[in-house]
């Protein structure tokens, strides 16, 4: 269960620090030279991303994937709703508390 844990947290705290750090990417082609820059916080965020997965092909190879993949995605796209309203400033609409609350339903359903 920790490891699940730990992977939610490494997954959303991956997208929202490459979106946190996405305004100080870019990407250019000059004379045949690929030219690629992404800020400290993007590879910060790329490594977490990356670390998540890792995690998840473990989980997965261990847990009952028709469980745990609706609890992971679930949990994760309501952590990075959260996050992304307290660390990017983002705003929350009444639809994104509804939906939030019908995923986090469905994963107290799943848990049963």
């Amino acid at each position: 269960m920790i490891s699940f844990i730990i992977y939610v947290i490494l997954s959303s705290m991956g997208i929202i620090l490459f979106k946190l750090g996405a305004s100080d990417a870019s990407i250019s082609l000059t004379k045949g030279i690929f030219n690629f820059h992404m800020s400290y916080i993007s590879m910060i965020g790329l490594l977490c991303y990356l670390l998540s997965f890792i995690l998840w092909m473990y989980i997965i190879a261990n847990k009952n994937v028709s469980y745990i993949v609706p609890l992971g995605l679930g949990l994760t796209n309501v952590m990075i709703l959260v996050g992304s309203y307290f660390i990017l400033g983002e705003s929350i609409s009444l639809m994104n508390i509804v939906g939030a609350g019908v995923i986090l339903v469905g994963v107290m359903i799943i848990s049963m």
